[in-house]
C-alpha cells in the first residue's frame, strides 16, 4: 500500500480578526485540519499585529476532546459506521469503546516558536514580540501517537499583555496509521518534533571510558586523577598514560607542583584570606561528580562549584560576592604547572609547538582566543576562561559575525589577561583581571573549564587499520569499487554528491532509496559507510527551512542578511536568499548541481546559531539514519556543535554500531578571518568522542616537528591523525604513523597501507622521537626518527624537515631494539612513490632527500 501523510501549511484558511482597544491581531490558520493516526501532525498559522506591537505573545492549549465518535459523525460520511459496517461493534463491546469519551491532552500540543526542550534536555520558553503591522509565522505540532480516529475539538488561547482571545479549532483523524510518527517522510514536517528530542541524554559513559570513581577527595577517570583541595579547586592532577599514549602505567606523573590558587589582592598589596567551609558532594554517578565549597572572608564570599566527568572535562563556577566595599589591585587564578609536563603549548595567540619561556596575552574579542593548552605528549591541561555571558562564538570565516563576549570578571573591560612564565620548577599560568572597586552585593563570576589530556589510549587497530576513501567526485556508484582498488575499508560520503546533494540534510526523501542501497552495498563489500553531517551550515532545500527561519534567530543565525559579504560570497547573497529571507542571515556554502535528479538546483546554505535546538534535530536525525539507513558513523567538518551534543551523538553510534566511527576535519583557523585560534584547541572538548582527526585544510606541512606533533598528529590527545592539504607529506607523516586519505588528492596512500600490512605495523609498539627511551636518535636537528618495534623486526621511520638533502646521522641502541647488530639485516623495501629498494650495510651513511624520508626495516631474519 502506498504510504500517505498529512501536513497543512495554510492552504485552506480560517481568518480571525480580534481587537481590544488598540491591541489587535489577525490570525490565519487552516480551516480544515486533517491528520492520520500515529502521526506527529504539524500545521502553520500566521498572526499579524494590528496598530500596536504584540508583546510577549503566549499561546495555551486546551485538551482536544471527542464527545462521541458516532454522534458527531451522524451527518457526515462516517455515518455508516453506526449502522452497518464492521466498525459498529466499537460502540458496544470492544476495547475501542473509549472513543465515546476520548481526548488529546494539551501536553501533546506544542508551538515550536514559543519554546520547547533545549539541547541539554531542559524545558525553556521564548519571548515572542510581533511588531505593529508585521506577521509572525507560528508552527504547531500535535503528537497523535496512540490516538484513534475521530473528530477532536479544542481551543487555542492567544495572550498578549492583559488581552486574551480564544480561538476554537477542530482536528479530524482518519485514514491509515502512520508508522514512526511520520519521521520517515520529511515532507510531512513531522521531523520538526526532533527540535525537542532528548535522545542520547543520559548518565551513561561512552565506549572506551571508565566510570568515575570518588575516593575521599580524589576523583579517578581513565588514566587520570584529580584531587580536590579544601577550597574546592584542584590540589593535584596525575597522568598515568605512557609516553606515546599506547598504554597506562602504574606510576603516575604530576601535572601540578601544588594547588590552584585563587588570589584577591587589595590595592595596598594585602592578600585577602578566604577560609574554606565544608566540601560537599552534591551528586555522583558513573559519568560525573559534582561538589561545592563556600569560602568566606570579611570582604567576600567565594562559592566554588566543580564538576568532573568521565572524559576529563572539568567545569568550575566561581561566584565571588562582595560583602563590603573594597578597592582591589587584582583578582587572579594562578596555576603552578610541573615544568616537566609543560614542554608544549597551544592557544592565546601561540601556535602549537614548543612552549615559549614567557608568554603574555591580553583579552581581545576580535580574536577567538579564550583557552590555553599546556602539556607534554602524555599529560596536559587545557584551560578555558569564561563568565555568565559566555555564548559559543561562530567559527571559521564567520567568527567576526558572532565573536566572543568579553567576560566581565576575567576581561574587566580589557584589563585582564594571561601570563605564562618559567619560575624555577614551575611553569606559572597567571590569569589576572586587573584593578577594580566593588561594593556590597556585587557579583563576579570567575568561571573556567579544564580538559585533562590525553583522553584515551591510541587504538592501533583504528590508527593503522582504518583506511579512508574520501572524495573521488559526485558519482557514488563507483566509489565502492574504487575504494576496494585502493585498499580502503571506510568510505566517507560528502555532501554535493549525487545521492546527497544538499549540505547537512542527507535524509531528504528523494535520497533515501539511493542511500540505503549505497550503504547496503558497502556492507556487502565489508566496508564502513559514513556521511558528512554537521550543523554549521544548513541548506535552504530542507523541508523544515521555512519553519526554522520563523524562529527568529534561534536556529538560523541572525546575521547582516542582504548586505553580508564573505570570501565565499564576495558579491553578497544569492537572490533567492534576498527574496525569501528578508534580512537577518549569513550566506554560506553554495553549489550549482549540474547532473542527476536535482540538475539545475542550487544548494544555498546559511549559517546556524550555535547551541540551539538544531542540536536536538541533529542528534535525532543521526539516530534515524543509523537505524533506518544503517550508516556506520559521521564525518564532521569544522563543527559548530558543542561537547554535550557530540557526546549524545557518540552514544547513539555506540548503541547501534559497536564498530562505528566519528572523525573530525578542520580548516586551519590561525588567521585573521577565524580569529587566530588553534583548531585542536577550539575542538579539544569534542576530541574524546572522535576516532581520529583529519588535520587539515590550509595546513603547511613544512612546519617543524613540534608543530606537527601538537597540531597535526593527534597523539597528545590519544587520537590517530591524518593529513589533508595536498595530501600532506608522506615521509614526515610516517614519523607519527599517519597518512592522507585515498581519492581526496592524487597522491594515494595505498602503497604505504600495503607496506603496513606486509610488515604488520599494527602489532608493533610505536616509540616516538619525543620519548626519552627511543632506541634510534638523529643528531641532525632537521631530522626526526621514530621506531615501530616488534619481535625480531622493527621499522625506523625517518624524515628530513629541511628543504635540502640531509645526512640522517642515526644513532641506534641495539639493546633497546633487542637485536644483535652483527646478525641484523638492514634494508629499505620498495614502496611506490615513496622509496626505492635498497640494501644497507649500516645506517651511518644514510642521506635523506630534501623534505623526504625513508622507512627502514631492521630484522634478525634473512
Amino acid at each position: 500500500m502506498k504510504k500517505t501523510f498529512s501536513v497543512v501549511i495554510l492552504s485552506l484558511l480560517f481568518v480571525c480578526t480580534l481587537n481590544a482597544g488598540t491591541v489587535g491581531f489577525t490570525l490565519k490558520m487552516p480551516s480544515v485540519l486533517k491528520a492520520q493516526p500515529g502521526q506527529f501532525f504539524v500545521f502553520q498559522a500566521d498572526i499579524t499585529a494590528g496598530q500596536t506591537i504584540l508583546t510577549d505573545l503566549q499561546i495555551t492549549f486546551s485538551d482536544l476532546t471527542s464527545d462521541n465518535y458516532n454522534h458527531y459523525n451522524h451527518y457526515n460520511h462516517y455515518n455508516h459506521y453506526n449502522h452497518y459496517n464492521h466498525y459498529n461493534h466499537y460502540n458496544h463491546y470492544n476495547h475501542y469503546n473509549h472513543y465515546n469519551n476520548h481526548s488529546i491532552p494539551a501536553s501533546r500540543l506544542t508551538c515550536f516558536n514559543l519554546g520547547g526542550t533545549d539541547f541539554k534536555g531542559h524545558p525553556f520558553t521564548k519571548k515572542v514580540d510581533v511588531p505593529a503591522g508585521q506577521t509572525q509565522e507560528l508552527w504547531f505540532g500535535i503528537d497523535l501517537d496512540g490516538i484513534e480516529a475521530g473528530l477532536y475539538k479544542g481551543v487555542l488561547t492567544f495572550t498578549s499583555g492583559k488581552v486574551a482571545r480564544i480561538v476554537p479549532f477542530e482536528l479530524t483523524i482518519e485514514g491509515d496509521a502512520i508508522p514512526n510518527h511520520g519521521y520517515d517522510f520529511g515532507k510531512s514536517l513531522a521531523r520538526l518534533n526532533w527540535l525537542n528530542s532528548s535522545v542520547g541524554i543520559n548518565d551513561s559513559i561512552t565506549k572506551g571510558y571508565q566510570p568515575v570513581i570518588l575516593n575521599n577527595h580524589e576523583i579517578s577517570i581513565l588514566g587520570r586523577t584529580l584531587e580536590i583541595d579544601g577550597s574546592g579547586l584542584p590540589a593535584a592532577i596525575i597522568t598515568f598514560f605512557g609516553p606515546s599514549n599506547q598504554e597506562l602505567k602504574s606510576d603516575g606523573e604530576p601535572l601540578l607542583n601544588y594547588s590552584f590558587r585563587f588570589i584577591i589582592e587589595k590595592t595596598n598589596g594585602e592578600i585577602i584570606r578566604l577560609k574554606p567551609g565544608k566540601l560537599t558532594i552534591l551528586s555522583q554517578n558513573q559519568s560525573k561528580v559534582v561538589w561545592n565549597v563556600l569560602n568566606t572572608s570579611d570582604e567576600f564570599d567565594l562559592e566554588c562549584i566543580g564538576q568532573m566527568e568521565f572524559d576529563g572535562f572539568v567545569d568550575y563556577r566561581l561566584k565571588l560576592t562582595a560583602r563590603t566595599q573594597v578597592a582591589l589591585k587584582d583578582i587572579r587564578l594562578e596555576i603552578p604547572m610541573n615544568r616537566k609536563k609543560s614542554e608544549f603549548m597551544m592557544g592565546l595567540n601561540h601556535e602549537g609547538g614548543i612552549r615559549s619561556p614567557t608568554w603574555q596575552w591580553k583579552w581581545d574579542v576580535t580574536k577567538n582566543q579564550d583557552m590555553l593548552w599546556i602539556g607534554a605528549v602524555n599529560g596536559g591541561m587545557r584551560i578555558k576562561w569564561k563568565a555568565e555571558n559566555y555564548v559559543r562564538p561562530l567559527i571559521n570565516i564567520y567568527y567576526a559575525f558572532g565573536p566572543l563576549n568579553l567576560p566581565p570578571s576575567w576581561g574587566n573591560g580589557g584589563q585582564g589577561g594571561v601570563n605564562v612564565s618559567d619560575d624555577g620548577d614551575d611553569v606559572l599560568i597567571n590569569a589576572y583581571s586587573g584593578s577594580r572597586e566593588v561594593k556590597p552585593g556585587d557579583v563576579l563570576n570567575y568561571d573556567f573549564e579544564l580538559l585533562l589530556t590525553p583522553f584515551q589510549m591510541i587504538d592501533k587497530k583504528t590508527k593503522f587499520g582504518d583506511r579512508y576513501y574520501h572524495g573521488g567526485g559526485p558519482d557514488t556508484s563507483v566509489k565502492i569499487a574504487k575504494a576496494q582498488a585502493e585498499g580502503a575499508n571506510v568510505i566517507n560520503i560528502h555532501h554535493a554528491e549525487d545521492v546527497y546533494p544538499f549540505i547537512n540534510y542527507p535524509y531528504l526523501d528523494e535520497n533515501i532509496t539511493g542511500l540505503n542501497q549505497l550503504v547496503s552495498d558497502a556492507h556487502k563489500a565489508n566496508m564502513r559507510m559514513k556521511f558528512y553531517y554537521t550543523t554549521r551550515e544548513l541548506t535552504k532545500n530542507l523541508p523544515e527551512f521555512k519553519a526554522f527561519y520563523s524562529m527568529n534567530g534561534e536556529v538560523i543565525f541572525p546575521g547582516p542578511g542582504d548586505v553580508c559579504k564573505t570570501v565565499i560570497n564576495p558579491n553578497g547573497p544569492n537572490e533567492w536568499l534576498k527574496k525569501n529571507l528578508h534580512g537577518k542571515y549569513i550566506p554560506a556554502w553554495y553549489n550549482l548541481i549540474n547532473e542527476g535528479k536535482f540538475k539545475g538546483e542550487t544548494d544555498l546554505s546559511v549559517i546556524t546559531t550555535p547551541d540551539s535546538r538544531l542540536n536536538n534535530f541533529y542528534v535525532a536525525g543521526l539516530d534515524w539514519m543509523v537505524q533506518h539507513i544503517g550508516i556506520d558513523g559521521v564525518y564532521i567538518d569544522d563543527s559548530a556543535l558543542d561537547r554535550f551534543t557530540i557526546m549524545r551523538a557518540r552514544k547513539i553510534i555506540d548503541r547501534y554500531r559497536h564498530e562505528g566511527r566519528m572523525d573530525l576535519h578542520s580548516w586551519n583557523h590561525f588567521n585573521d578571518m577565524a580569529g587566530y585560534t588553534n583548531c585542536l584547541n577550539l575542538y579539544m572538548d569534542l576530541l574524546p568522542y572522535f576516532d581520529l582527526v583529519w588535520i587539515g585544510e590550509g595546513r603547511d606541512y613544512n612546519r617543524l616537528p613540534d608543530h606537527w606533533l601538537i597540531e597535526v598528529s593527534g597523539i597528545p590527545f590519544g587520537l590517530p591523525g591524518q593529513m589533508l592539504a595536498d595530501g600532506g607529506n608522506a615521509w614526515r607523516g610516517m614519523v607519527y604513523g599517519i597518512t592522507n586519505r585515498a581519492a581526496w588528492t592524487p597522491n594515494s596512500p595505498a602503497a604505504i597501507w600495503k607496506f603496513w600490512d606486509t610488515y604488520q605495523i599494527e602489532s608493533k609498539e610505536m616509540i616516538g622521537y619525543w620519548e626519552k627511551n627511543c632506541p634510534v636518535i638523529s643528531t641532525n636537528p632537521m631530522v626526526r626518527a621514530s621506531v615501530y618495534t616488534g619481535t625480531d623486526l622493527s621499522i625506523i621511520a625517518v624524515a628530513n624537515w629541511s628543504d635540502k638533502d640531509q645526512p640522517a646521522n642515526l644513532s641506534i641502541d641495539w639493546v633497546k631494539l633487542d637485536l644483535d647488530p652483527s646478525k641484523t639485516i638492514i634494508f629499505i623495501p620498495a614502496v611506490k612513490d615513496f622509496q626505492d629498494e635498497q640494501r644497507l650495510t649500516g645506517l651511518d651513511q644514510v642521506v635523506l632527500p630534501a623534505g623526504k624520508g625513508l622507512m627502514i626495516v631492521v630484522t634478525s631474519h634473512p
